[in-house]
């Protein structure tokens, strides 16, 4: 197959894992860990006021 025909596939590939990483991104919520390591969630009004 040649790559013109799967270049739309991999733009289609890279948008879904680049959608997928920042839903997860912004759907977290603040985490502990081990040792105590904290680990805040994103602020989610700061988010929304500055990209709405």
């Amino acid at each position: 197959m040649p790559d013109v025909d799967i270049d739309p596939f991999f733009d289609a590939v890279a948008q879904g894992v680049e959608e997928a990483i920042l839903n997860a991104m912004v759907a977290n919520e603040d985490m502990s860990g081990r040792d105590g390591n904290f680990v805040p969630a994103l602020p989610k009004a700061w988010l929304k006021d500055r990209f709405g």
